[in-house]
């Protein structure tokens, strides 16, 4: 009964980008009217309800947007990037920590363990093989380390997509209503949407490779086996 009935996710991935998207309708179309307003209990219940349903709604494009076009058609996942032996110059110099490889040893080992195991080759293949291996599936900490960063690109990601729209909307107002706040809030919003996209980027990588970090050092059950 005590439960809050949101867990990270929802906080981090939903509620905050929801929350944005009311605030920019408020300032780009002048509802629903929250800013400054005294709500009552009733009125609080019903805005978290909206605020948890737009966090939903936009949560789909920004993932359509952000992960599946630009970051995999445009820019490479990070379990591509990370085996990358050369990386894109234009690319690597507006995104160096996102292009940054394993290190040679890890790369290495990752590859010679997945190949032993049937599986070859970098890509979604190897991602999938390493993430839910029993060995890897059963490492709590592990798990809760993922865990948090899915929270923490789920969060950026979303927020940085509300901040690009919200910007968006904010500077279109500003042509057709020259009011200083609008071109000030759009511009902050802009920013804001750019260094989320950046975060974004950081714990998205951060993701595999903790992952494949920590898959390298693995023991093969062979050698577990004779081991004991």
């Amino acid at each position: 009964m005590n439960r809050i009935p949101f867990d990270p996710y929802d906080f981090f991935g939903y509620l905050a980008s929801g929350l944005l998207v009311v605030v920019g309708m408020d300032r780009v179309f002048g509802f629903p009217q929250i800013i400054g307003e005294d709500l009552k209990t009733v009125d609080m219940a019903l805005l978290l309800l909206v605020v948890y349903i737009a966090g939903q709604l936009v949560a789909t494009p920004a993932k359509a947007l952000l992960e599946d076009f630009v970051v995999e058609k445009l820019l490479g996942r990070p379990n591509v990037n990370l085996f990358r032996k050369k990386r894109p110059w234009i690319r690597r110099l507006l995104f160096p920590g996102f292009y940054r490889p394993l290190p040679e040893a890890i790369r290495v080992k990752v590859l010679a363990k997945a190949e032993g195991e049937g599986v070859s080759g970098t890509g979604e293949g190897l991602f999938l093989h390493v993430r839910y291996d029993a060995r890897m599936v059963g490492n709590e900490k592990l798990m809760a380390r993922l865990d948090g960063f899915l929270n923490k690109y789920g969060f950026s990601r979303n927020l940085a997509f509300t901040s690009g729209l919200v910007a968006v909307a904010l500077l279109t107002k500003y042509r057709f209503t020259p009011d200083p706040e609008f071109l000030r809030y759009g511009w902050t919003a802009l920013v804001g949407a750019v260094l989320l996209f950046y975060r974004y980027l950081k714990f998205f990588r951060q993701y595999s490779y903790e992952m494949f970090n920590t898959y390298a050092g693995l023991r093969s059950p062979e050698a577990t086996s004779l081991k004991g």
